[in-house]
């Protein structure tokens, strides 16, 4: 099915739902749960298996995704604390959810998803800017919805742990809509990136301005690819100005933030359980925990014990974790070897495998989601975390669910083309 028109009931419903998931990226995660239910009970009820297991067999990027995940349920047989266990696997939900991800987007749908999320960030957006007013300028305003992280949080729903990689995504996002679109509408989503650099600017989010400053640079990257030494120099001078632009626009407390970056990193081992510190003392202990398991890893449901013991041993001092803030170290952890190179697929393999696709003006939204959840996961486990988990799944059914629709395919079907062109947004085949 690529035309809106052949859609049955049961499908048009199920990618609404999806554009709804698509806004609520954001926000908090619970109604996307309940969506995500109320999208499995319509598919079970359309039915339709043989097409739909045509669909995701010949499809190599959901067989990564079903191994990442299924390997981390086989971990469970050598976990001590099952209860643990189960919830571990739970935070990986959303890669056995694939089998409904995949084949419930509809290319021809693109413009709805990527609107609804641009809507859904400029929403918070706007929320964050009310919140950062109230709590500098305007205390006399009324108290407004906002994340409970600290007394300075801004973001809304969620923390800026969160918060900030989903407006680094965003901005990338609408700097190559900007790109690659015409018109008012390239305003509009020139507008969004602006915002997007303002919300960041205050956000108190490292990784979000990092990660923001990295995609701008693979974006100039990209569109200067043809000339690589043009494009490489391009790419610095982007990530320079980027980086640079956001310090220097930034609050207080987000420069107070940045600084800390600089005075930590020559405190290492002293400064207990400061942030940088701390992240450092805990890639250390959990490569202790891989040294003594590194083929198997200890399991789902272990992790927490293990490193306690191994915290309790070599640093008394400093607090314990359930999650060493690495995805690569996590999962090489819990499930050794194998999961790590499970891992790497799950970052790598998306783009390699459907690299020889038509171009349908998203190759370049295929790189750049892999290279940026790689990056942001060298500082946090953003794969185990609900809202950045949901973020990577959605885009990833986008990206690499529904084959593109191509000129070829649809010559015999008058409309069909152009109308995908039209709803897509972007750059038909050439």
């Amino acid at each position: 099915m690529t035309g809106a028109a052949r859609l049955g009931p049961w499908a048009t419903i199920n990618s609404a739902l999806l554009v709804a998931l698509f806004f609520l990226v954001p926000t908090q995660i619970a109604p996307a749960y309940v969506l995500t239910g109320l999208m499995l009970v319509f598919w079970l009820i359309e039915g339709q298996w043989q097409q739909k297991w045509q669909t995701l067999r010949s499809n190599p990027v959901f067989w990564v995704f079903q191994a990442y995940f299924w390997w981390v349920v086989v971990s469970l047989l050598w976990t001590s604390d099952m209860t643990r266990g189960w919830n571990m696997v739970s935070r990986y939900l959303f890669f056995l959810l694939s089998v409904l991800y995949f084949t419930v987007a509809r290319r021809e749908h693109t413009g709805r998803y990527l609107a609804a999320f641009a809507i859904g960030v400029g929403l918070c957006e706007v929320l964050a800017i009310y919140n950062w007013l109230h709590l500098n300028h305007y205390p006399d305003w009324p108290d407004s919805l906002r994340a409970p992280k600290d007394a300075m949080e801004t973001a809304p729903f969620v923390d800026r742990i969160l918060f900030g990689p989903v407006l680094a995504f965003a901005g990338y996002l609408g700097a190559w809509k900007a790109i690659t679109t015409s018109g008012r509408i390239r305003l509009a989503w020139a507008l969004a990136v602006l915002s997007t650099f303002a919300v960041l600017s205050f956000s108190a989010s490292r990784v979000g301005m990092i990660g923001f400053s990295l995609m701008m640079a693979l974006l100039a990257y990209q569109q200067l690819v043809r000339h690589r030494w043009l494009a490489l120099a391009g790419a610095v001078v982007v990530l320079a100005a980027c980086a640079s632009a956001l310090y220097v626009f930034s609050d207080t407390v987000t420069r107070e933030r940045i600084g800390q970056i600089f005075s930590e990193s020559h405190q290492l081992d002293t400064a207990v359980n400061e942030s940088l510190p701390h992240r450092y003392k805990m890639a250390v202990n959990t490569m202790h925990i891989i040294a003594e398991h590194p083929w198997l890893g200890v399991g789902a449901g272990d992790f927490t014990a293990e490193y306690k013991a191994v915290n309790d041993q070599r640093s008394p001092a400093w607090k314990p974790t359930h999650n060493p803030h690495n995805q690569l170290l996590f999962n090489l952890a819990i499930t050794g070897v194998l999961g790590g190179v499970l891992l790497f697929a799950v970052w790598i393999a998306p783009p390699w495998l459907t690299r020889r696709w038509p171009d349908d003006g998203l190759r370049q939204l295929r790189i750049g989601l892999p290279v940026f959840y790689f990056f942001i996961c060298l500082s946090e486990s953003y794969l185990w975390r609900s809202n950045t988990g949901l973020m990577f799944m959605l885009f990833a059914a986008l990206l690499y669910g529904p084959r593109p629709i191509t000129w070829s395919e649809d010559s015999a079907r008058p409309g069909t083309a152009s109308q995908a062109a039209t709803n897509l947004d972007v750059n038909p085949t050439r």
